[in-house]
C-alpha cells in the first residue's frame, strides 16, 4: 500500500486533502464546543445583570411586602433563587438551598427599601451550560463521521480536478520516452497546467519535424552508403576483369615476342608473326579506349556536354555508318525514322551509344537476316533478326566484360564493354531502356 501511495500523485493529494480536511473541520469543532457555552454563559450573566439592575431600580422605596412579590414573579420566570436578606430578617423564593455553591452563578444587589436597606441576592443554574456542553459531547462521533465523509467526497473531487491533466501529461510522457509523437494534450485551460500542455505539444510537434528529417537523412545516408558499396564492388569486378582481359593479349604478345627473338619454329618468319603482334597491339589499344571511356563515364567527376540535338538526323548518320557492313552480310537493313526530333543531351555520347546498338544487332545476326532501325514519336527500336539471347545472359548483358557465348571469347563474344557503355550513357541521360529476346529476335528499345 505504501508502494502504491509513493507511486501515485492522486493518491498522496487525496489523502492529504483528507487528513487536512478532516483536522480544520475537527478543530473548529472543538473551538465551537468549548468556546459556545462559555458564550452562552457570559452572554445569559451580562442579560441578568440587566434584569437585575432593572428589578432593584424598580423596588427601590417600596415597601417590603410590595418588593417580595416583585422578586417573587421574577424568581419564577428565570427559574433562579432569590434570597432578601435586610435587617429584620431574610426571605428566600425558590430552592436555593438544593443548589451546589460552586456551580451556580450568585448576583447580589443593594436595595433602599421603605422599611431599610436590603440585599437582594440572585442564584442562577448554569444547567443550560452544561446541557449545551453535553450535546456537543453527544453529537462528537456522529460529526466526526460526517466530517470524515465530507472531506473524503471534497477530497477526492479536488484531487481528481487537480491531478488529472497531470496523469494525462504523465501518461503522454511515457509515449514522449517510446519516441511515439502521435499524441496531443487536449486542454483548453489556462492556468500553468494549460501553458505546460500547449508547450508539450510544441515540442512533440518540433520533434516530430525533427524526426521525420532525421529519418528521412539517415535513410538517405543508408542509401548513399549502399550505392558506395555497389559502386566500389562494380569497381572491383571492373578492375578485376580489365586485367583478365588484357592478360590474355599480354601473354599472346609475349610469347610471339620471344619466339620471334630466339627464332623458334615457325617464328623464324618474323615477318609473319610482327604484323600478327601488331594485330594484336591494335585490339589492345581498341580495348584499353574502350576501358578508359568506361572508367571515365563512371566516376564522379564525370559530367556531360549538354547541348539541343537533332536525335533523327544522329540516328540516320549512325544507320549510314554501318548500312554498308550490314550489306556485306547480306542482311536487309530497314530504316524509319520521324522527320525531326530534338533533345537535350551529349551529342557525342548518344552518338557512340546508338551506334554500338546498331553495331551489335548486325555483327550478332546471321547473314541474309534483318535488322529495322525506327524512331517514332520518341521512341527509338532497334531489332535484329535469327539470334536470340538466353534469359540468364539478359540478366547480366549490361555487366562490363559480361559475353554471352560460354567461352567468353572476345573473338565471337567482343570486348564485354560496348552494352556497358551504352547502359552508362543512358543512364547519365535519365533515360528509360530495355532489351527484349525471344526465339529469332533481340529488340534493343530507348525512350527519350
Amino acid at each position: 500500500m505504501i508502494k502504491k501511495i509513493k507511486s501515485s500523485l492522486w493518491l498522496k493529494i487525496f489523502l492529504l486533502l483528507t487528513v487536512l480536511l478532516f483536522a480544520v473541520s475537527f478543530l473548529l469543532y472543538g473551538l465551537v464546543m468549548a468556546v459556545m457555552p462559555a458564550s452562552y454563559k457570559s452572554l445569559v450573566t451580562s442579560s441578568y445583570m440587566e434584569q437585575i439592575t432593572e428589578l432593584a431600580d424598580g423596588l427601590e422605596g417600596r415597601t417590603l411586602n410590595e418588593a417580595s412579590g416583585k422578586i417573587y414573579e421574577f424568581g419564577l420566570s428565570h427559574n433562579a433563587a432569590v434570597k432578601l436578606q435586610g435587617e429584620d430578617g431574610t426571605i428566600s423564593f425558590g430552592e436555593e438551598d438544593e443548589m451546589d455553591s460552586n456551580s451556580k452563578d450568585t448576583i447580589a444587589v443593594e436595595l433602599m427599601l421603605a422599611d431599610g436597606v436590603y440585599i437582594l441576592t440572585v442564584s442562577t443554574s448554569p444547567g443550560t451550560v452544561n446541557q449545551i456542553t453535553q450535546t456537543f459531547r453527544r453529537l462528537l462521533p456522529v460529526i466526526g463521521i460526517v466530517i470524515l465523509a465530507i472531506s473524503l467526497m471534497a477530497s477526492y473531487f479536488v484531487s481528481r480536478f487537480l491531478t488529472k491533466p497531470m496523469i494525462e501529461i504523465s501518461n503522454i510522457s511515457k509515449r514522449l520516452t517510446a519516441l511515439d509523437m502521435t499524441w496531443r494534450c487536449d486542454t483548453d485551460r489556462t492556468d500553468e497546467i494549460g501553458v505546460l500542455a500547449c508547450n508539450l505539444n510544441s515540442m512533440a510537434a518540433h520533434l516530430d519535424k525533427a524526426l521525420a528529417e532525421l529519418t528521412e537523412a539517415n535513410e538517405k545516408l543508408q542509401a548513399d552508403i549502399e550505392l558506395e558499396r555497389q559502386q566500389e564492388k562494380m569497381r572491383v569486378d571492373f578492375f578485376r576483369a580489365v586485367s583478365h582481359e588484357l592478360k590474355t593479349p599480354i601473354t599472346i604478345l609475349k610469347g610471339e615476342l620471344e619466339g620471334m627473338i630466339y627464332q623458334v619454329g615457325e617464328y623464324k618468319d618474323r615477318e609473319a608473326h610482327l604484323r600478327q603482334s601488331l594485330r594484336t597491339v591494335n585490339e589492345m589499344e581498341l580495348l584499353v579506349k574502350e576501358i578508359l571511356a568506361a572508367s571515365r563515364m563512371g566516376g564522379n567527376d564525370f559530367s556531360l556536354t549538354i547541348s539541343k540535338v537533332d536525335l533523327s538526323q544522329l540516328i540516320r548518320n549512325s544507320c549510314h555508318t554501318w548500312q554498308g557492313v550490314a550489306e556485306d552480310k547480306g542482311q536487309q537493313f530497314f530504316v524509319e525514322i520521324d522527320a525531326q526530333k530534338f533533345y537535350q543531351g551529349d551529342a557525342v555520347l548518344l552518338q557512340k551509344a546508338i551506334s554500338n546498338i546498331i553495331s551489335n544487332a548486325i555483327t550478332y545476326s546471321p547473314e541474309h537476316e534483318t535488322v529495322s532501325v525506327t524512331f517514332r514519336d520518341g521512341e527509338l527500336r532497334i531489332e535484329n533478326s535469327g539470334v536470340s539471347i538466353a534469359a540468364d545472359d539478359l540478366k547480366h548483358i549490361f555487366e562490363p566484360f559480361y559475353r554471352g557465348d560460354a567461352s567468353r571469347n572476345s573473338k565471337t563474344g567482343g570486348s564485354g564493354l560496348g552494352l556497358y557503355i551504352v547502359k552508362t550513357i543512358f543512364e547519365r541521360h535519365n533515360l528509360n531502356y530495355r532489351i527484349e529476346s525471344a526465339s529469332d529476335y533481340v529488340c534493343f528499345t530507348v525512350s527519350f
